[in-house]
């Protein structure tokens, strides 16, 4: 399969492939088209004066395991010719692995920060060679040439990007990861793989001003980054590597979709939304019934505390991206797949075009609990 190729729609076979991108770099993990959230395993190898050394950057979620240690046999032979292995930082989706790439090679070098070495000790892994990102591996003999780029808070104090300077990659871990919708697991991004990316960073990144820090660390790298390869969903290359890092830099997430200043110069948008949303109900069910559900107390959620309802009107006054999935919630409960799907497509159809954050309750990508280990617990919708 070419690079080419893993921009495209993925065949059912080729789903648990090897996939390029890039001379030397393979994505090696499973491509699940009923997952909105797809692991992203890479194998590098570094060819120096007629010898090799293949390291694998985020050795990935167990789920996948048997996929990523086929992938490996068919690329460089068996677990045993992996000789470096690194880690962004210590969640299981990302770290889960590990210990399954110490007990196939021994010897293997491992390279992490020291804030993120704290918590994956606990798993009791055994490498050969222990390198924190602190120390200096600098030189051609260095078994793992990376330039590392720390990503503080994104989302894990000590998250450590890496960047590749001889292909211009950059292995970015959760940083610029996205979710994708069902069946869409090609491997290269469009611009149409923002709206997952924004969803993603939206949930997991802390704040605003994490994400321009590591935006402003990434623009320094020389030479310039050409291919950005994150931990979930799509590679970002080409013109949307610099596209990409332009929204990143101003997107909202974490507390500021929280703060009272954010909220004020967004209230007025939400309210609109809202005011569709409760029309589209207010034709299926009645206005009434749509009030009565608004005003009632029992959920527990405080919605009222921050919708003003009087007189058959609907008023929001604060905090409108939490207002709007409880009331979402609210209008949604007991109706039907297709009218649930009606209110959804409106208010993701009118946040787009006010460029307002979508609650993830609300997004395509998310689904219900189901309690099914064997898909992660999420029914997807």
């Amino acid at each position: 399969m070419s690079i080419e190729q893993s921009s495209e729609s993925l065949s059912p076979d080729a789903t648990a492939e090897p996939i390029p991108v890039t001379d030397d770099c393979w994505m090696v993990g499973r491509r699940n088209p009923d997952s909105t959230l797809q692991c992203n395993t890479y194998i590098r190898t570094f060819r120096q004066f007629g010898s090799h050394r293949n390291v694998c950057i985020d050795p990935g979620s167990r789920i996948d395991y048997d996929v990523i240690k086929s992938n490996i046999e068919q690329l460089v032979g068996g677990m045993r010719e992996v000789h470096g292995m690194t880690i962004n930082h210590q969640d299981p989706d990302v770290a889960g692995n590990a210990s399954h790439f110490c007990d196939g090679n021994p010897e293997i070098d491992m390279i992490v920060s020291q804030e993120c070495w704290r918590l994956l000790q606990h798993m009791q892994l055994k490498p050969g060679k222990l390198r924190l990102s602190q120390e200096k591996t600098e030189g051609i003999s260095s078994p793992l040439p990376f330039q590392f780029v720390p990503t503080p808070f994104c989302h894990f104090r000590g998250a450590m990007a890496l960047y590749d300077p001889e292909h211009r990659i950059l292995y970015s871990g959760d940083l610029f990861g996205g979710l994708n919708r069902l069946g869409l697991i090609h491997l290269l991004a469009t611009e149409e793989d923002w709206e997952g990316i924004a969803q993603f960073h939206q949930i997991y990144m802390p704040s605003r001003e994490v994400l321009r820090y590591a935006v402003r660390e990434i623009l320094k790298l020389r030479p310039k980054v050409e291919i950005i390869a994150p931990q979930h969903g799509h590679v970002i290359t080409g013109d949307l590597v610099g596209l990409f890092l332009e929204r990143m830099h101003e997107l909202p997430v974490g507390s500021d979709l929280l703060a009272s200043e954010w909220d004020r110069e967004n209230l007025s948008g939400y309210r609109d939304v809202l005011q569709r949303l409760a029309a589209i109900a207010g034709e299926y069910f009645g206005a009434m019934n749509v009030i009565g559900r608004l005003s009632s107390q029992d959920a527990g959620d405080d919605l009222h505390l921050q919708l003003q309802l009087g007189g058959g009107i609907i008023h929001l006054e604060r905090e409108g991206y939490s207002a709007l999935a409880k009331t979402f919630a609210r209008l949604a409960e007991g109706e039907s797949e297709e009218f649930v799907e009606s209110l959804r497509i409106a208010v993701i159809e009118d946040c787009e075009a006010y460029g307002l954050p979508v609650p993830p309750a609300i997004s395509r990508f998310f689904g219900s609990w189901t309690g099914d280990e064997s898909d992660g617990g999420y029914e997807d919708e």
